[in-house]
């Protein structure tokens, strides 16, 4: 399953882990897993994680390194839960000698020299988890069992989804046996501060719900200075969505504004029907029913939530016939 993964790390006197941008919490972890867990098994290394976006709870996780690119180009990349080349956080990753892809995203995008892709793990902090269960034959350290099972849980929606496996459970099982404290974990990056209860009421209120079955919303700039949230803690809302039984897909449209240009960067959610093929037409891509688009405008956001509804209704009729 993992043919040649220790080898390459074996033999590399330099490991460079790279995520995706506005990395969630599932980016972290097995970012963050791996890069402690390569630091202490071998100390002689030099290991660094990059990427330049702030993520989720970055009160949860370290900064990262800061390196040169002759330290990259001498180095062998690991690139982490992210499917498209364009997504890495730090383009600096082509300067490797060698590049690895891990990723439980359907395979999009072939950017590296060997990959691990698992479209059926639900995380690729399970992934990793794995990998380190067949290696190391004691439980792992704490803090890196925390990582690990902080993607785990959130990428799952507290093992709520329909890629949570009895293999996802196995593997949590496998973390706790670091003494894992699961009401804290829970608390720390499922609880949210009054503003942002705030801002979720605004997003209830405020989202347009298409007669298909579709909400979304649209936060702008403004909206988010209001409440005083980041556009990273805004995307998470996205799950405000998902408990509404009428709801068969949802949406949340933040808008960016980089050197002057506005757009929306959008997170797409759906109970049956595949968005991911969808998202891939409009800069993203990502799971069949979990899917992110990037830099749209709002024309292009609603033509997003149009063809959602023509592929609910069009599910319908399939039913009906």
């Amino acid at each position: 399953m993992f043919d040649g993964l220790l080898h390459e790390i074996e033999k590399a006197p330099v490991i460079c882990v790279f995520r995706h941008l506005i990395p969630d919490a599932d980016a972290l972890g097995s970012q963050w897993g791996l890069v402690e867990w390569l630091r202490l098994t071998y100390p002689n290394k030099r290991v660094f994680a990059l990427g330049k976006h702030v993520g989720v709870k970055p009160e949860m996780f370290p900064v990262p390194d800061q390196v040169n690119d002759d330290v990259i180009s001498e180095s062998l990349a690991i690139v982490l839960d992210t499917a498209n080349a364009k997504r890495v956080d730090d383009q600096r990753y082509q300067l490797a000698k060698t590049i690895i892809q891990i990723d439980h995203h359907p395979l999009h995008e072939t950017f590296g020299n060997k990959k691990y892709i698992f479209e059926h793990r639900a995380a690729t902090c399970e992934i990793i988890a794995e990998f380190l269960e067949a290696n190391v034959v004691k439980p792992l350290p704490k803090k890196i069992a925390e990582y690990l099972y902080m993607g785990l849980l959130t990428d799952t929606l507290r093992f709520s989804t329909n890629n949570t496996s009895a293999h996802t459970l196995r593997i949590a099982a496998y973390l706790a046996q670091s003494d894992l404290n699961f009401s804290k974990l829970n608390e720390e990056m499922f609880s949210v501060s009054s503003q942002e209860y705030r801002f979720s009421n605004y997003l209830r209120t405020n989202a347009v719900i298409e007669p298909c079955g579709v909400a979304y919303s649209f936060v702008t700039l403004e909206t988010m200075e209001e409440f005083g949230v980041s556009a990273n803690d805004a995307k998470e809302r996205i799950t405000d969505f998902g408990g509404v039984r009428d709801f068969e897909a949802w949406a949340l449209f933040i808008e960016h504004n980089e050197n002057g240009r506005r757009f929306f960067n959008g997170s797409l959610r759906s109970k049956q029907i595949a968005v991911n093929d969808i998202a891939q037409n409009y800069r993203g891509g990502g799971h069949r029913n979990a899917a992110a688009v990037k830099e749209c405008s709002k024309e292009e956001a609603l033509d997003i939530i149009e063809k959602c509804c023509l592929r609910i209704k069009e599910a319908k009729h399939n039913d009906t016939v």
